[in-house]
């Protein structure tokens, strides 16, 4: 992963329902030094900005309806369902630890 291999590591950012894709320096290197400019606001500039879409050849920005948006959204109960695996994991997780220290003592 240096410049002198020549080679990049490829990076996809989402923003939305689309996708930036870093396969070269020179779109890594424009990135990462939007990134450090806007922070947290580099994906909606890459939504809305056109400036930025033409850099990055992203084309027009994208206007969707309502429908589109919500069909792209989790509901609540996958959202709620999802969290509860990721909760139950770590709980696991932690009991093992736990266990192991009991263990030890």
């Amino acid at each position: 992963m240096t410049l002198q291999d020549e080679e990049c590591p490829e990076e996809t950012v989402k923003f939305g329902i689309e996708c930036l894709y870093i396969d070269s320096w020179v779109r890594r290197r424009a990135y990462d030094v939007f990134k450090d400019a806007l922070g947290s606001g580099v994906r909606h500039h890459l939504q809305h900005n056109e400036l930025l879409r033409d850099i990055f050849e992203l084309g027009s920005p994208l206007v969707l309806d309502a429908a589109a948006i919500k069909a792209n959204k989790i509901s609540r109960f996958e959202k709620h369902h999802y969290n509860s695996a990721l909760f139950k994991a770590r709980t696991k997780a932690r009991n093992k630890v736990r266990d192991k220290r009991a263990d030890v003592l």
